[in-house]
């Protein structure tokens, strides 16, 4: 076993600086490749608009790695950091983008963005408003809701083989082959859990007949995405609420990987750290719409990485941030993951999914003692989150449209109820010490 240590600031040999990198992207990739992919299949985008978001989105996260890793003026935390976009946005941009389009998703990612980047300044009082019981109501719910769209999926989507055997059996294949490989003793084997399961359910796909990869003959081997592809961004006050909850848990995820990334690396994290951090998960989500890409956050996946190889130069994780861009610049490769059956996007999903229940759950846990106060929190959002969210749709028909959005978000909704009742409900009296 190699004892070695490389610092952030060492820089290895191209070849192994190269090598390194592409680790990390395997390791990352259907985390980044998993937003726009389910969004975009949500909504019912063809093929090659979902291509395109899987490209902008691989650009932008490069992008965000590269400045992270190496810093450009006040930005970035010249740590080795990942960035991609998180799990919390799915929901979301889902409500959002079904009744006004994806063009007031990446609106309300702008104006989240500009939010989060003035944030950074202020990284000590977002931690006070947001402590993990909240965060981790939040991401319960968020990961709740996204399960019955899982099901969807593993049944076939909304295709004409919807409800046929072979989906159950090609989703069931998969999600059980994901439980395998991420339950193996093999490092190797559980770090690529979800692309071996995925491959698995492409390979079963396409011996069952049900692959179509025309697309991807029809697309080009190299090309830039066009800019504003969807056209010029749109701004409604109801979907940045909606976004704005998400971006807000983000920023709390961003603080803890962070400190993550700070323990892996041997580094004490200073608030010049946390600022420089949220501070690229701020730009980034204003710029990242302009590319097609969805909001930015740090990643954790990689932490994973830097523990195992011993290997924590931050030069190592900028190559990777070029690897992506590379990858983003292949529309043949976006269009290969664009064009996931649905079977197989779904028995992936709900394990994913599941996890992120498990992740919010994990998050109350180390909050404190889940006292009547806690329970009260926890339940009255989750019951808020959900009522709302399930609710028939003419239920907000006396409303305006924009607050009929927001009222029918399930996370904006149990989101701002968790905000609210952890300032309002009195805390338990310390203990006195006699």
């Amino acid at each position: 076993m190699n004892n070695h240590f490389v610092g952030i600031d060492e820089r290895p040999p191209f070849p192994s600086l190269l090598l390194m990198g592409i680790q990390h992207v395997l390791v990352l990739f259907s985390g980044l490749a998993a937003v726009p992919l389910v969004v975009g299949m949500a909504l019912g985008l063809p093929s090659t608009d979902i291509t395109v978001l899987v490209q902008g989105s691989l650009i932008v996260s490069g992008i965000g790695t590269l400045i992270q890793c190496l810093g450009l003026g006040h930005l970035g935390s010249r740590l080795p950091i990942c960035m991609g976009s998180a799990f919390v946005f799915i929901a979301p941009s889902i409500t959002v983008g079904s009744q006004m389009g994806i063009q007031a998703v990446f609106g309300a990612s702008m104006v989240c963005g500009l939010v989060a980047w003035i944030l950074s300044f202020f990284i000590g009082r977002v931690q006070k408003l947001i402590p993990p019981l909240v965060t981790g109501t939040i991401v319960s719910l968020i990961g709740i809701k996204l399960l019955p769209l899982g099901f969807t999926w593993l049944a076939g989507g909304h295709s004409e083989l919807y409800g046929k055997p072979v989906c159950f059996l090609i989703g069931g294949i998969v999600l059980v082959a994901l439980l395998v490989a991420s339950q193996s003793r093999k490092g190797l084997l559980s770090s690529f859990s979800v692309i071996i399961a995925i491959m698995l359910g492409y390979v079963v796909s396409a011996l069952l007949g049900i692959l179509d990869l025309h697309h991807v003959q029809d697309a080009s081997w190299v090309s830039f995405p066009d800019l504003l592809h969807f056209g010029w961004p749109t701004f409604s006050y109801s979907a940045i609420v909606i976004m704005m909850i998400a971006q807000l848990t983000a920023v709390l995820e961003s603080i803890g990987n962070t400190y993550g990334t700070g323990a892996a690396v041997r580094r004490e994290i200073t608030h010049k750290h946390l600022s420089g951090a949220i501070s690229v998960d701020g730009i980034g989500s204003i710029v990242a719409p302009l590319l097609n890409g969805f909001p930015l956050t740090c990643f954790a996946q990689n932490i994973g990485v830097i523990s195992i190889t011993r290997v924590a130069s931050r030069y190592v994780v900028a190559a990777a941030g070029v690897v992506l861009i590379a990858l983003g610049l292949i529309p043949k490769f976006s269009a290969l993951v664009a064009g996931m059956p649905a079977p197989v996007l779904g028995g992936a999903s709900l394990i994913m999914f599941g996890s992120i229940v498990g992740s919010g759950v994990a998050q109350i846990k180390d909050s404190g003692p889940f006292d009547q106060r806690a329970a009260m929190i926890f339940s009255t959002s989750l019951a808020l989150g959900l009522g709302f969210g399930l609710a028939p749709k003419d239920a907000f028909d006396a409303f305006s449209p924009s607050l009929a959005v927001l009222l029918e978000s399930g996370v904006a909704i149990g989101g701002m109820a968790a905000i609210i009742l952890n300032l309002v409900l009195p805390r338990s009296p310390e203990p006195s010490v006699s």
